[in-house]
């Protein structure tokens, strides 16, 4: 499988996202649900804690892929959805998802300031496609 990631020079060079991606040769696509910081009942892991809720649902998100055979690698595009999003919490939230993401050919990344998410105390939910 062949990936590119190509931000073009008349657009923002984002640090920890591509403006575009590109796959050649691919098996299959994954497509995971929105992922959030709960265990497996249900139960929100972390209320209200914004950076401690993104870890969480990270380790969530690697988890769905490797039950599909594919990891955090293999990200393409994700979608993250924060509740309370100002500006100040990006450079955080970047530097969290860095620990995750492929720092030399990062997905394509959108970050959502959102009202509300499907449970209290949630503050980030993110929603992913992978291609292996």
């Amino acid at each position: 499988m062949e990936r590119h990631a190509i931000n073009p020079e008349q657009l923002f060079r984002g640090k920890a996202f591509s403006q575009t991606f590109s796959i050649r040769g691919m098996e299959r696509l994954i497509f995971v649900s929105g992922q959030v910081d709960c265990d497996r009942e249900g139960k929100v892991r972390n209320p209200g804690d914004l950076e401690a809720q993104l870890a969480g649902t990270l380790d969530n998100l690697a988890i769905a892929l490797a039950a599909q055979g594919a990891s955090m690698k293999d990200l393409v595009n994700v979608h993250i959805y924060v509740t309370g999003l100002l500006p100040e919490h990006t450079a955080r939230i970047r530097e969290i998802r860095s620990a995750w993401f492929d720092a030399e050919t990062p997905p394509a990344v959108s970050l959502l300031g959102v009202e509300r998410l499907a449970f209290d105390g949630l503050r980030v939910e993110i929603e992913a496609m992978a291609a292996v």
